[in-house]
């Protein structure tokens, strides 16, 4: 176990890279977590700052914003799809609601009325699609002879209730839901970076022209000198992700219950392997460790952001999405965006996943013979 043993030793000899990491992946972690270990215990309604397209401009649309008007702050914003999106994401609108020309049609058929773009990341931003349903539900209760009676609806909606709510244990924290799937999301970037830097570099020193032909005269054969690399890889990047499994753990381990753990770290598995074998696919194309050290950065880098680990998927265009789903990043990402009941809810990603990882294998195969014949 020669090669082995040298494998891991040349490979820990980087620990000044994999400390930087996962010391700033875990100050981040904290700050990001430090406002959500406390359980909400009572309601308060807050104001949000909303944008309201008004497609229709008729006297229910013109109720329903005067009621949503008593709750929230109104800004203006545009009826452009993108430009709303944009505002959202840069977090200077917690929502925005458009209201369809025959809004008035719908609400009497009992149809799906107004489109509402909301920023995911803000829980209150919720509460905006039940102040919706329930204006449009007092409306419909007033609904006779062809006419809403829009003045018994505001008297209705403007009677308050002292709400009271009870700690459960057995409800999901939806805070803690959301540090796990940002927490995991954000692990991939730092695997994938972790994995190239690391692995990547300790195997050009040992697929050199040196060291090829040292191996040729020494009694070890390739087969094994190959097995005791890989499981060098193997142990090393099964090393790498047990740290930020077990930090997840450190970290927020009292709400372990309260969320689908092991979705976490079977999706983290899954995705580990895929990136050790695009790491095999990388090192059989250069081993030259300054494009290794570029590769890094940018492939990491960029994965991560057509993928919905920096910016969520959904405020990412089709264009984007439709690059991202060449990457197993995009499939770990919508795993962990995924609410499941069982695997069975998420075989298709993770055979995605799977799939990459063996096409990189292949590909990495195949570049290897082509340089051994060369």
């Amino acid at each position: 176990m020669t090669v082995y043993k040298y494998f891991v030793k040349i490979a820990l000899k980087n620990k000044g890279v994999i400390l930087s990491y996962t010391i700033i992946f875990f100050i981040l972690s904290i700050l990001n977590g430090g406002g959500n270990t406390q359980r909400e215990t009572s309601f308060m309604e807050t104001k949000l700052d909303i944008g309201i397209v008004d497609n229709s401009n008729s006297e229910l649309s013109k109720s329903l914003i005067d009621y949503l008007g008593k709750k929230n702050d109104i800004i203006d914003t545009k009826s452009d799809e993108k430009y709303i999106k944009e505002q959202i994401f840069l977090q200077i609108i917690d929502a925005v609601i458009v209201i369809p020309e025959d809004f008035e049609e719908k609400v009497i058929n009992k149809e799906k009325t107004i489109e509402v773009f909301r920023d995911d990341r803000n829980i209150g931003a919720y509460q905006i699609q039940n102040q919706i349903n329930k204006f449009i539900s007092f409306a419909n209760a007033t609904y006779e002879d062809g006419k809403f009676d829009l003045s018994n609806v505001s008297t209705a909606l403007d009677e308050g209730i002292e709400v009271n709510i009870i700690k459960s244990d057995n409800n999901i924290n939806q805070k803690m839901n959301t540090w796990f799937k940002f927490y995991f999301n954000f692990v991939s970037y730092i695997i994938m970076a972790l994995y190239i830097s690391v692995i990547g570099f300790v195997m050009t020193d040992f697929i050199n022209k040196e060291v090829e032909n040292r191996r040729k005269i020494s009694s070890v054969r390739f087969l094994k000198f190959n097995s005791q690399i890989y499981l060098g890889q193997l142990t090393i990047a099964s090393f790498l992700t047990l740290i930020f499994i077990l930090g997840s753990i450190i970290l927020k381990g009292k709400y372990i219950g309260e969320v689908n753990f092991l979705k976490y770290v079977i999706n983290t598995i899954v995705f580990s392997f895929s990136a050790l074998c695009l790491v095999f696919l990388i090192n059989n194309i250069t081993n030259n460790k300054f494009v290794i050290s570029g590769v890094s950065t940018v492939l990491s880098l960029g994965i991560s952001f057509v993928s919905g680990v920096m910016v969520p998927q959904q405020f990412l265009g089709e264009k984007v999405l439709t690059i991202a789903k060449f990457f197993p990043t995009y499939y770990f990402v919508k795993i962990n965006e995924t609410d499941i009941s069982s695997f069975l809810d998420v075989k298709y990603e993770i055979f995605m996943q799977l799939l990459f990882a063996i096409a990189f294998l292949l590909m990495g195969l195949y570049f290897s013979r082509a340089r051994q014949k060369a």
